[in-house]
């Protein structure tokens, strides 16, 4: 089953300069357990309205496309993220067609 994950720093620490090194290790192996199709950092990105396109100053750091059996098990692997020691929030959304979204 497919799930996306979406990061979100929500006012939690900048990685401090002497963990870098072991925060930027510790997030290879993460992605390594996720098994990512797909892994998105939010940069250089647009806000699109009705009435003007800027830079993108969201709160969102990313998204990852990754499989997992269950929710559960996507829920273990997001818990095992580095950046969650820095105030990052991870939300997870099952994959589901469109005709679903529509009915909801």
């Amino acid at each position: 089953m497919k799930f996306i994950l979406i990061s979100r720093h929500t006012g939690g620490r900048k990685v401090p300069e002497n963990e870098t090194d072991q925060n930027l290790k510790d997030l290879t192996e993460w992605m390594g357990l996720l098994k990512a199709e797909i892994a998105m950092p939010t940069r250089d990105g647009k806000s699109v309205t009705s009435k003007k396109v800027e830079e993108y100053q969201g709160e969102v750091g990313g998204v990852i496309i990754f499989e997992a059996e269950n929710v559960d098990r996507a829920i273990a692997l997001a818990q095992r993220s580095p950046g969650l020691k820095y105030g990052w929030t991870h939300d997870i959304f099952p994959e589901i067609s469109l005709s679903q979204a529509a009915q909801k």
